[in-house]
C-alpha cells in the first residue's frame, strides 16, 4: 500500500456500524429507506457467523467496510460478501482488495473454504477487479437479483485457498490483445444502436469472449443502449452457464470495449487470458 496508512481489520462496533451506514449512503447516493445500513442489523450478522471489516485512516476515520454472513448450496456453507464499499476519495487504492482479503482471513478462521459475492456484469472494472485481481470465476447469471431494475448480477466464487489477492501469472493469448472477430467501436458513430457484438459470444468451443464497454455503460451510453446491452447480456450469461462455461476474466481491449473471458468448466485451470490494453 505504498505510504498510505490504513487500519483494516475485524469489527463488532455499533458505532463503527453506524459510520459505516453513513458512508453506504454516502457513496451510492441512496435516499429511500429501504436502501439504508441497518447498525442493528450488522451486529445481529456478526453476532450469528457473519463477518464485518472496517478500513481506516491514519487519523482514524472510516474510508472503506465490508460486510457478509454465512450462506449454503447444497449444503456447502461459504462466506456471501454482501456489500463493500469505500470513500470516493479512497477508490482506486487497493482498499477494496484489503477489505476482501481481510474477509478472506474471517471466512477460513470459522473453516469455510469460500466466499462469493454478486456484482452488475456489465461493470467491466468491476468485472476485472473479481476476476481478474482476486482471482474469483463467475459461476452463474442471477436475473432480477434483487427484484427490481436493472438488478442483473453476476455470481462470482472464490476459492480461499487461491486468496492470495494477486494478479493471475497466466500468460496472456499469444496472438493479440483483441480476440478474433472483435471490431474497435467508433464511441462517436454509436447513436442509439448497441454494437452488435457487445454483449454476445465471440468465437466457440471451450474458450468464448463476450465484449462489453469498458467504462460504466449508465454513465457514457444513451439510455436506449444501456437497456439492449443488459439484455444481450442476460441473454448471453444465461446461455453460458446453461453450457457449463464459468467466467474466468474481463479486461480492457481498446479504448472503449473490455471482453469476458468464458471457459468450459472442465477445461479451466488451463484457460487462457487476453492481453490487457494499455490504459
Amino acid at each position: 500500500m505504498g505510504d498510505l496508512k490504513l487500519t483494516v481489520e475485524s469489527t463488532r462496533s455499533r458505532a463503527v456500524f453506524s459510520h459505516a451506514s453513513e458512508l453506504y449512503t454516502r457513496v451510492f447516493g441512496y435516499t429511500a429507506a429501504d436502501h439504508s445500513l441497518n447498525p442493528k442489523l450488522l451486529s445481529a450478522i456478526v453476532g450469528n457467523g457473519g463477518a464485518a471489516v472496517a478500513a481506516r485512516d491514519g487519523a482514524g476515520e472510516l474510508v472503506g467496510f465490508a460486510y457478509g454472513f454465512v450462506g449454503f448450496e447444497s449444503g456447502a456453507p461459504y462466506l456471501y460478501s454482501q456489500a463493500a464499499f469505500i470513500d470516493p476519495a479512497w477508490q482506486g487504492k487497493g482498499v477494496g482488495r484489503l477489505l476482501k482479503q481481510e474477509q478472506a482471513i474471517i471466512a477460513r478462521s470459522e473453516g469455510l473454504t469460500s466466499m462469493r459475492w454478486a456484482f452488475d456484469p456489465t461493470l467491466a472494472r468491476n468485472a476485472h477487479f473479481n476476476l481478474d485481481v482476486l482471482g474469483a470465476r463467475g459461476v452463474r447469471f442471477a436475473a432480477n437479483y434483487y427484484d427490481e431494475p436493472f438488478s442483473d448480477r453476476l455470481i462470482v466464487d472464490w476459492a480461499l485457498s487461491d486468496a492470495t489477492g494477486t494478479e493471475s501469472a497466466t500468460p496472456p493469448r499469444a496472438a493479440a490483445s483483441t480476440p478474433p472477430g472483435f471490431p474497435v467501436v467508433d464511441p462517436t458513430a454509436l447513436g442509439t444502436t448497441l454494437p452488435r457484438h457487445w454483449g454476445r459470444p465471440v468465437g466457440d468451443g471451450d474458450v468464448i469472449h463476450v465484449p462489453i464497454p469498458s467504462d460504466s455503460p449508465a454513465k457514457t451510453l444513451a439510455p436506449v443502449i444501456v437497456q439492449a446491452l443488459r439484455a444481450a447480456v442476460a441473454e448471453t450469461f444465461t446461455e453460458l452457464f446453461e453450457r457449463g462455461y464459468v467466467a474466468e476474466s474481463c479486461v480492457r481491449v481498446d479504448g472503449t470495449s473490455a471482453a469476458y473471458v468464458f471457459v468450459a468448466a472442465s477445461t479451466q485451470e488451463a484457460a487462457p487470458r487476453i492481453r490487457q490494453a494499455a490504459r
